[in-house]
C-alpha cells in the first residue's frame, strides 16, 4: 500500500456525476484467495488469521457482511433475505445467539428451544445455501438492544446466583456453571457447521461490549471457556474488554483508526458494528446517511481492514414481548429501520443500490487488496493523513490490476486531478469517497454524498374496503377494537404486509392470537442529535427523517402469520393519549404492503433460483 500524491486540488462548489466509463469485470478469485463459501467445495477447512486477513483453507478471503439476527424476522423470510445479500455483493452474514429466546425459563434448561424464529440449523443450512460464511456471536452476554442483553431473567432464580458477567470466586460459581453448561450445550448443536465439518461458519464470538480492562479474572476465564470449547475456529471479541487468544474487533461509525493497532499484534482489522442504530418513540427516525456509510467502509478497506460487517444489515421487528420498548427504552419494534434493509426485509434505497456497487467493486478487486501489505503508522498517528485529500492505491502483486482510493474528508468540495498523465480534473463533494482502476484511471465508485438519500419503499394499500372495527371498553383499563380481514389477494411476489396504526394512540396489537407489537403513535421530536441512544464522535453524522410525523406507524406482519381464510386483528388502545394524538378513530387504520424496486425484484429471482432458494 503506498500513500499517493493527488495533484491539482483546487476549491469547487459541486460534485461532478460519476464516470460512467465501463469496467471489465476482474476475476474475485486466485490460486491463494478464495471470494465465497462455495470455493471451499464444502469440504473441511482451517481458519486461520494474521495481520492482513483471515485465511480459510489456507487462502485469503476479504470478508463483507451484514448483521441479520434469526428471531427478528422468520423462516420464510430466510431466503429471501439472504438472496438480497448475495444480490448486495456480500459474502458473509453475522447473527448473535439468542439465549434467553431458546432457554426462556429454568425448566428449559435441559431442553433449548430451537424452534420456529429459534431454528438456528435451519438459519445455518440456508446461509450456506446462499453460500455465505457466518460469524456467529454467541455471548452469552449479545446487549442487541434485546431484553436483559440475551442473558435469562431466571438467572436471578438459581440457588447462589450472586452476580452475573464474573468469574474468579465462590460468588461467581453458580453464573460460571450456567454459562458453562449453556455454551458446551450450543456449541455441540452448531458444531456440524464449524470449518472443520465444512460448514460456513468461520469464526465465533465471546461475549459481547465488555466494559474494564482485559485482566480481569472474568476475562481470563472466558479466555479459558474458549480454549476449553474446541471449535478450531478463531474467537473475536468485539469492542471492549478481551482475552488475550481472541481478537479484539471494532465497533462504532469509524474504525479507521483501528487498524494499526491489530495489525501491530497481526491480527486482522475487523468491524463487526458499522452502525446502523434504532430508534426510540417521540424522537425522529436516526438514518446512518449512504454517502458517509459507503465513505466509511471503503476507508477501513484502504487503510487495511479485511472484514466489515453492517450492524444492522437487515434489523428485522422485535414482535411481542420481546420488544424492551415495554421495558421503559422506548424502542421501537422496528429495528435499525433505515439499514440497507427495512424490518420488513424491502430494500432501503437507493442505499442498498449505492452500498451495493461498493461491495461489487471491492469484491473483484479482492485479489490486489488481499495482497497489499498493511503498512503500520502509514495513517498519521494511527489515524489517517493530516491533509484532508489523501488517497490510497493497493498495488497487489504481479498480475493484480491496482486499486486507488480517494477521499476528500473537508466538509466542502474539491476538484482532485488523479490517474495517468493527462487524467481531467474531477470534482470530489465534501466528506466523499471514489474508487478508480489503478491502471486506467476508470471511476469504479463514487459515495456521491450530495445525492438524495434513501426514503424507503412507499407503502400501498393491501385491501380493497376499509377496515369494519367493532369496539368495546374494559372499565378504566383501556378499550378494545376488532376487525377482520381476507388475505390480500393479487399483492407483488415479495411484498411484506404491514398493519398503519393511524387513527389510534398507543396499545397493543394481536394478529390471529399473535402478539404483534407495543404500537405508540407519538409524533417524532427532533430535538437533539440523532443517533438511537448516544450519537457522538465518529458517530456525529446521523440525520434525522419522520420529525413531522410517528416515528412508527406501520408494524410488520410476516406473510406467513396471515391466514388463507379471515384473520382477525384485535387492539388493546391505552386509554393515555400520546402527546400528539387527540382522538382515537380506527377507521384510519388500514393494512398496506410494500414491495422491492422491479429491477431489484428480478435480480434477486435469479440468485433464489442459481442457489435454490425457495
Amino acid at each position: 500500500m503506498a500513500l499517493v500524491l493527488l495533484l491539482g486540488l483546487v476549491s469547487a462548489s459541486s460534485a461532478s456525476q460519476a464516470d460512467t466509463q465501463a469496467v471489465t469485470l476482474l476475476s474475485t478469485t486466485t490460486s491463494d484467495t478464495i471470494a465465497r463459501y462455495s470455493d471451499l467445495g464444502g469440504a473441511p477447512y482451517k481458519v486461520a488469521f494474521d495481520g492482513r486477513s483471515v485465511t480459510a483453507g489456507g487462502k485469503r478471503v476479504l470478508l463483507l457482511s451484514g448483521s441479520v439476527h434469526y428471531p427478528r424476522s422468520t423462516p420464510e423470510m430466510w431466503p429471501e433475505i439472504f438472496a438480497k445479500m448475495k444480490a448486495s455483493g456480500l459474502n458473509a452474514v453475522e447473527s448473535y445467539v439468542f439465549w434467553n429466546y431458546h432457554v426462556p425459563d429454568l425448566d428449559s434448561r435441559a431442553a433449548p428451544d430451537y424452534s420456529g424464529r429459534g431454528n438456528v440449523t435451519l438459519f445455518l443450512q440456508l446461509a450456506a445455501q446462499a453460500d455465505l460464511f457466518v460469524i456467529w456471536r454467541i455471548g452469552p452476554y449479545i446487549c442487541a438492544e434485546w431484553p436483559g442483553g440475551g442473558m435469562p431473567s431466571w438467572l436471578r432464580q438459581v440457588p447462589g446466583m450472586n452476580c452475573t458477567r464474573c468469574a474468579g470466586t465462590p460468588a461467581a460459581a453458580a453464573y460460571m456453571n450456567e454459562t458453562y453448561s449453556w455454551m458446551h450445550q450450543h456449541i455441540e448443536l452448531v458444531r456440524p457447521h464449524f470449518a472443520a465439518s465444512g460448514g460456513p461458519i468461520i469464526m465465533t464470538q465471546m461475549e459481547n461490549e465488555l466494559s474494564g480492562p482485559s485482566g480481569t479474572p472474568y476475562v481470563q476465564w472466558l479466555g479459558e471457556l474458549a480454549t476449553e470449547l474446541q471449535t478450531g475456529l478463531p474467537w473475536i471479541m468485539c469492542h471492549g474488554a478481551h482475552a488475550n487468544d481472541t481478537i479484539e474487533t471494532c465497533n462504532g461509525c469509524d474504525c479507521t483508526s483501528f487498524v494499526d493497532g491489530l495489525v501491530a499484534q497481526n491480527q486482522p482489522a475487523m468491524w463487526t458494528e458499522d452502525e446502523q442504530w434504532f430508534d426510540r418513540f417521540s424522537q425522529g427516525q436516526s438514518v446512518r446517511p449512504t454517502g458517509d456509510l459507503g465513505r466509511g467502509v471503503a476507508a477501513f478497506v484502504a487503510a487495511g481492514g479485511s472484514m466489515h460487517n453492517f450492524y444492522m444489515f437487515h434489523g428485522g421487528t422485535m414482535w411481542g414481548n420481546w420488544s424492551t420498548t415495554v421495558r421503559r427504552t422506548r424502542l421501537t419494534p422496528s429495528y435499525a429501520n433505515s439499514a440497507n434493509l427495512a424490518s420488513d426485509s424491502i430494500a432501503y434505497d437507493p442505499k442498498f443500490t449505492t452500498i451495493g456497487a461498493l461491495h461489487r467493486v471491492l469484491a473483484r478487486y479482492a485479489p490486489t487488496i488481499l495482497h497489499t501489505p498493511v503498512p503500520i503508522g502509514a495513517f498519521d498517528g494511527g489515524s489517517k493523513p493530516t491533509d484532508p485529500q489523501w488517497a490510497v492505491t493497493h498495488n497487489g502483486t504481479a498480475g493484480d490490476p491496482p486499486l486507488t482510493f480517494v477521499f476528500n474528508d473537508a466538509p466542502n468540495a474539491t476538484r482532485v486531478t488523479l490517474g495517468p498523465p493527462g487524467a481531467a480534473p474531477r470534482e470530489m463533494a465534501g466528506r466523499s469517497a471514489m474508487i478508480f482502476d489503478g491502471a486506467s484511471g476508470a471511476l469504479l465508485w463514487n459515495s456521491q454524498p450530495d445525492a438524495p438519500d434513501s426514503v424507503g419503499q412507499p407503502y400501498l394499500p393491501a385491501l380493497a374496503a376499509p377496515l369494519a372495527w367493532q369496539s368495546w371498553n374494559d372499565s378504566a383499563k383501556g378499550t378494545w377494537h376488532r376487525a377482520t380481514f381476507q388475505r390480500p389477494a393479487g399483492l407483488p411476489e415479495g411484498a411484506q404486509v404491514s398493519v398503519n396504526m393511524t387513527g389510534f394512540g398507543q396499545g397493543n396489537l394481536f394478529l390471529n392470537g399473535v402478539h404483534v407489537a407495543y404500537f405508540n403513535l407519538q409524533y417524532g421530536e427532533c430535538f437533539h442529535a440523532p443517533g438511537g441512544v448516544n450519537a457522538h464522535g465518529s458517530c456525529d453524522t446521523y440525520i434525522w427523517e419522520r420529525c413531522d410525523r410517528p416515528t412508527q406507524d406501520c408494524y410488520h406482519v410476516p406473510p406467513s402469520w396471515l391466514s388463507d381464510g379471515a384473520n382477525e386483528m384485535l387492539v388493546w388502545s391505552n386509554p393515555q393519549l400520546p402527546p400528539n394524538v387527540t382522538a382515537i378513530d380506527p377507521s384510519l387504520a388500514s393494512v398496506v404492503y410494500r414491495v422491492d424496486p422491479p429491477a431489484l425484484r428480478r435480480q434477486i429471482n435469479d440468485v433464489k433460483l442459481a442457489h435454490g432458494l425457495v
